[in-house]
């Protein structure tokens, strides 16, 4: 099911988030959020207990280089080549 609501900026670049979509993702104060831009759109996700932002930030990452037949070993000669520079 697809929701669209129309939201305003604030003069401060806050926008508040309806209560039909917070009520359909079960969020709540206090709950953390991670925002990605593309061009002109805008996505957010929320972010779970015991979830890592590291591993949610990463993800388009690992997936990207996983498609590219990257490795572990890879990346870890990468890094050290780099760092020996």
């Amino acid at each position: 099911m697809r929701m669209t609501e129309l939201l305003k900026l604030s003069s401060k670049g806050q926008v508040v988030i309806p209560k039909s979509v917070r009520e359909r993702l079960d969020l709540k104060e206090g709950d953390r959020l991670v925002a990605f831009a593309r061009r002109d759109l805008i996505v957010m996700r929320k972010v779970g207990d015991g979830e890592n932002i590291l591993n949610v930030l990463s993800e388009p990452i690992r997936r990207k280089a996983k498609s590219l037949g990257v490795t572990k070993e890879d990346v870890a000669k990468a890094v050290s080549s780099a760092r020996s520079r």
